[in-house]
């Protein structure tokens, strides 16, 4: 039985000024729908990453992997904790250079987004406050004069590193609900001293009454660290993966709000733009989490088909702290127990530069607004009637987004930790295209594109997901991944003919004897593969590939390494050596008492105090090896030493424990400490909860470098 999904389109409504007041000259603006650049449609794509939590030796390759993976901006933290523990001795050096850290984020091509507080939350001790500020008793976080007056002296401070260097845009403060008269005077004080940029952004969620003139941006996660153990789901971060007019996620920050969430707040006309999509999700110690990168995908869909014109995430990258006592804790006073060293968020980028199957699912859509962004920015979006919205799990769940003759349907049919049903004999009319009827299975997620201009033709219809156009033998090359379970099938202006393919399928679009365009549909797989550099499709699986062509091989990839490059003559092979891993000798010094027992606060477990249960073994490492240390390990929390110092921790959920040489320093012995699980207090595992505690390989990363 066919089931016909209809959506007539309207005339979307004239893009009009939105109510932003530019602090510079600039030639970028927002609308009522988009951010432009020169009058043009932009859709950026930011990603955080904090300059202070990542070894300044690793800021290169960290930021290289994000700009390859398709963002455009990098968004940072100036945590103020990190750089002025004693009030009048702030640090600018070393990890803690934040114009190095801007400086270099240019160099790769990232336009440049900075977050300066003072108040950033960021699962920071007192949200990045210093403690002597915390323990002044100035009223925090409003317009106290005396309070001001501590932050115009640290501004001050901020701006002089900063000068000289373009901003994108700046945030102040975050996560402020009912300030609205203190943002504004921030701004105020920010621009006198210095910061400007073309756009200042407000965090929008949980309801906050924002001033005039700042644009509000927007977060949604795929998972929560910050509801208790036993939530599960939690239904407010489930709902971002519905297409829907809905912007605001009033779960974000909720354990830090006082008081119950508010309705989204009726705002002037501005553009959907993001700042703190999940890529990711850190771990308290009452809440393990490691979210599949399918549902990172499915969440930045989500967010597309619902009309996002910037998709901005948090964490793009993980980090570690520069010391100990700065992570957010039950001991100092916060809701939630971190370690304190470690800030793995799961994220696309890891703390070293290598990448997870995140980093590559994003980018397949990064390369997808590479290309089309700018249009799609001018595309609103639209919701059918039987479009389904949060709870119901059983109905389909998708969208449009168009300005009249072409644009996207959006399907999102997958949810966390839910098979979502398979529909069957769906058929999308959409204005005036009729999509050809197709059954969506379970998991699928896809923007199929309809009245998509390709060189002198036009595609009518397209049942794959754009990725990147190329020119390739003398005509324009769509390539496009395949939707698991959905035949691949096209109708255009233009005679359209299947040709053989080395890989994928291959249609030849002609008119009058001559080739006008070509399409290339590959499986997902594959398409998580591809890259452009200098303007060929590259095909290196589990690589890092940048613009200019350099490619680096990172953990299993660099063993195997597999690099092809699209030519006239079709794909052929870049021979590779494979790089060389090592596995390392674990030393057992001291087997694992029972579990310590569990302590709570706030009905939240914390992290154990005592260690005297810990296994403990060492581990030889040589100082000269920059190889990062692969760790795959059982046990609660972990800590790794070098002498008295600590070098790094970690929460099990699952994942590898990376400890990259930055960390280990000069050290020859590192002596590793693993409490036991499985825990007595109230934790939540993403699998079944760790017993015991051990070592279960070690080994020294291998990394292969290559170019196209």
């Amino acid at each position: 039985m066919t089931r016909v999904h209809t959506l007539p389109l309207p005339t979307p409504a004239a893009e009009e000024q939105a109510a932003i007041r530019p602090s510079a000259v600039s030639d970028v603006d927002v609308t009522t729908q988009s951010v432009r650049q020169g009058g043009i449609p932009v859709f950026p794509i930011s990603g955080e990453i904090h300059y202070s939590r990542i070894p300044r030796e690793k800021w290169m390759p960290v930021l290289t992997a994000a700009r390859a993976g398709g963002l455009t901006h990098v968004s940072t933290y100036v945590l103020w904790n990190h750089h002025e523990p004693v009030r009048g001795r702030p640090d600018f050096t070393g990890d803690l250079d934040v114009r190095a850290f801007l400086e270099t984020a240019r160099e790769v091509g990232l336009g440049l987004i900075l977050r300066i507080g003072p108040y950033a939350h960021a699962e920071a001790r007192h949200g990045g406050l210093p403690d002597w500020l915390v323990d002044s008793a100035l009223p925090l976080r409003t317009n106290d004069p005396a309070y001001l007056a501590e932050v115009e002296r640290w501004y001050a401070l901020l701006a002089e590193q900063v000068r000289g260097i373009p901003f994108f845009s700046i945030q102040v403060d975050n996560e402020l609900y009912d300030g609205a008269d203190h943002l504004s005077r921030l701004r105020e004080m920010a621009e006198r001293l210095g910061l400007r940029a073309p756009v200042w952004t407000a965090t929008g969620w949980g309801g906050a009454q924002l001033p005039d003139g700042f644009l509000p941006v927007y977060g949604g996660y795929p998972e929560s660290f910050w509801v208790d153990a036993d939530v599960e789901p939690d239904l407010r971060s489930h709902a971002n993966f519905y297409p829907s007019p809905r912007r605001d996620d009033d779960s974000i920050g909720a354990d830090h709000r006082a008081g119950e969430p508010v309705a989204e707040a009726v705002r002037a006309p501005h553009p959907f733009t993001t700042c703190e999509l999940g890529s990711g999700m850190t771990s308290a110690y009452h809440r393990r989490l490691d979210v599949p990168a399918a549902d990172v995908a499915a969440l930045a869909m989500a967010k597309l088909a619902s009309g996002s014109v910037w998709q901005g995430y948090y964490m793009y990258a993980d980090g570690r702290n520069p010391r100990r006592g700065l992570q957010e804790s039950h001991a100092a006073a916060g809701p939630n127990d971190f370690p304190e060293i470690a800030y793995d968020f799961g994220a696309p980028v890891q703390v070293d530069g290598a990448t997870r199957p995140s980093w590559a699912a994003l980018r397949r859509q990064h390369l997808m607004l590479a290309r089309w962004g700018s249009t799609l920015a001018a595309m609103p979006a639209f919701f059918a009637e039987d479009a389904v919205d949060s709870p119901d799990v059983s109905g389909l769940r998708w969208s449009v987004r168009s300005h009249g003759s072409s644009g996207f349907v959006f399907v999102v049919n997958r949810h966390p930790g839910v098979d979502l049903p398979a529909h069957e004999g769906v058929r999308f009319e959409v204005g005036e295209t009729v999509f050809p009827e197709v059954d969506i299975p379970t998991g699928a997620v896809f923007a199929w594109p309809f009245g998509m201009p390709l060189g002198d033709a036009t595609v009518h219809w397209l049942t794959a997901q754009p990725v990147t156009e190329v020119v390739w033998r003398g005509a324009p090359l769509l390539v496009a991944a395949a939707t698991d379970g959905i035949p691949p099938l096209l109708s255009a202006d233009a005679d359209v003919t299947e040709i053989a393919a080395d890989r994928g399928r291959m249609w030849e679009l002609t008119r009058d004897g001559g080739v006008v365009a070509r399409v290339l549909v590959l499986d997902e797989a594959d398409a998580d593969a591809i890259a452009v550099a200098d303007g060929r499709v590259v095909w290196a699986l589990g690589a890092v590939v940048t613009d200019g062509g350099a490619v680096s091989f990172a953990g299993d990839a660099a063993a195997s390494p597999r690099l092809e490059v699209l030519d006239d003559g079709g794909w052929v092979a870049v021979e590779v050596e494979p790089g060389h891993a090592a596995e390392v000798a674990v030393t057992l010094e001291r087997s694992a008492g029972a579990p310590p027992a569990g302590a709570e606060q706030g009905g939240r477990a914390s992290i154990p105090a005592e260690w005297d249960a810990a296994a403990i073994v060492t581990i030889a490492v040589d100082p000269a090896d920059e190889r990062t240390l692969r760790l795959e390990w059982i046990g609660d929390v972990a800590r790794a030493w070098v002498g008295d110092r600590l070098v790094s921790d970690a929460l099990w959920t699952g994942r590898p424990w990376r400890i990259p040489a930055d960390l280990r320093g000069d050290a020859t012995e590192l002596r590793i400490e693993i409490l036991p699980g499985k825990p007595s207090a109230r934790v939540r595992f993403p699998s079944p909860a760790p017993v015991g505690a051990g070592i279960t390989r070690a080994e020294l990363e291998g990394r292969t470098h290559a170019r196209v």
